[in-house]
């Protein structure tokens, strides 16, 4: 089916369950992350539209739950840590050995930082992934305060959205869908002296530092991997790796040879697609679409998710461009670098290295599925 057909498809099935919060967070990704880049196309001015759009990208994720109270704390985080990665990345273009020593280094303090708590730990993943595409973005001449700033409007636009398009969909839906009671569970929330406690209390293990050691190590692997064997797109190792290592060893095993093939699975697509040298109206039809399909993919198909999430990133950093057979080759090199590297630094023999240490603030409910009221 073509990528038209599909978008209207998709848009169909979305106005079906127009009261469901999935609904309204699949149009926000969509319109928060295609909407700068059809203004940049349509303007001329696509590196803007670029960075821009990484606003969109970083945010899409994001926006869960009911009322904007709800969604409010995941939009603020990610906004802080686009913005902070777009900083940090645009100051780091064009200093390949800065970036091949800072970005493990940064990437440490990072992780160090996010076990203090689940949004911090959400937080500073997308830092450190985000740096690294910022580090790597064409935006020739522009200075990093700049590239922070089209982030952030992208950003504050894809955010608008979300508050907005959320309780328009819910009022939409309450015709013809009636309320469903909910379950929940009320959580007991801890102060910020408890967590500081915990976090000071886990660093005495080495399964408070595992994933430190685990992501530094494999974005170390990579810049010396690049350096040794000098790719066209050496970096993809690098964002490769924080795709599939990720900080909870108990359920990422098994999840990181799915988020693996995904990776591989959606390089190799988007590739072959490219090549095709697609109009750039049919291309942003493809973002637009894969824009939308993520944050539902992001909570139901860890494989499906890694194939929409990385042709994502890669039309953004390469739309306008000609993609050729040796880019191709070359990009996939880098794929499966990165997995080979995530899943042997990363994963083997770390689960009985650091086995997990009992959470204190785990309670039984938590166990079970749940609404935070």
């Amino acid at each position: 089916m073509p990528p038209g057909k599909r978008l209207v498809s998709f848009l169909k099935d979305l106005r079906a369950r127009a009261g469901s919060s999935q609904a309204s967070r699949a149009v926000a990704a969509m319109l928060g992350l295609a909407g700068p880049l059809v203004v940049g196309a349509m303007t001329d001015h696509l590196q803007a539209g670029m960075a821009a759009s990484l606003g969109g990208l970083v945010l899409g994720g994001e926006g869960k739950g009911e009322t904007s109270g709800e969604q409010a704390p995941g939009l603020i985080y990610a906004l802080a840590a686009g913005s902070a990665a777009m900083l940090t990345g645009a100051a780091l273009t064009g200093h390949a050995r800065a970036a091949a020593f800072g970005i493990p280094f940064l990437a440490a303090a990072a992780g160090l930082i996010g076990s203090i708590s689940r949004p911090l730990a959400r937080a500073t993943t997308q830092y450190i992934l985000y740096t690294i595409i910022a580090a790597n973005l064409t935006a020739q001449g522009t200075q990093p305060l700049g590239v922070m700033l089209m982030f952030l409007q992208g950003a504050c636009w894809t955010a608008a959205l979300f508050l907005v398009l959320r309780p328009l969909f819910k009022v939409m839906g309450r015709s013809s869908h009636p309320a469903i009671p909910k379950n929940t569970v009320q959580l007991h929330k801890y102060t910020a002296k408890q967590r500081m406690r915990r976090w000071r209390k886990s660093l005495a293990r080495l399964s408070g530092w595992q994933y430190v050691v685990r992501i530094s190590s494999c974005l170390g692997a990579a810049a010396i991997f690049e350096w040794i064997l000098p790719l066209h797109h050496g970096y993809w190792v690098s964002v490769t790796v924080v795709i599939v290592v990720q900080r909870n060893l108990q359920t990422a095993a098994a999840r990181a040879f799915h988020r693996a093939a995904g990776t591989v699975l959606g390089v190799l697509l988007i590739s072959l697609l490219l090549l095709a040298s697609p109009p750039v109206w049919a291309l942003l039809l493809i973002i637009a679409a894969l824009a939308a399909a993520r944050p539902i993919l992001l909570e139901t198909n860890y494989t499906a998710y890694a194939a929409v999430m990385t042709p994502l990133v890669i039309l953004l950093l390469d739309f306008g461009q000609d993609p050729s057979w040796a880019d191709v080759v070359d990009r996939l090199a880098a794929t499966l670098a990165g997995c080979g590297l995530a899943l042997t630094l990363g994963y083997l023999g770390w689960s009985r290295l650091a086995p997990p240490a009992h959470a204190p603030f785990q309670s039984k409910a938590a166990a079970a599925p749940q609404i935070v009221k």
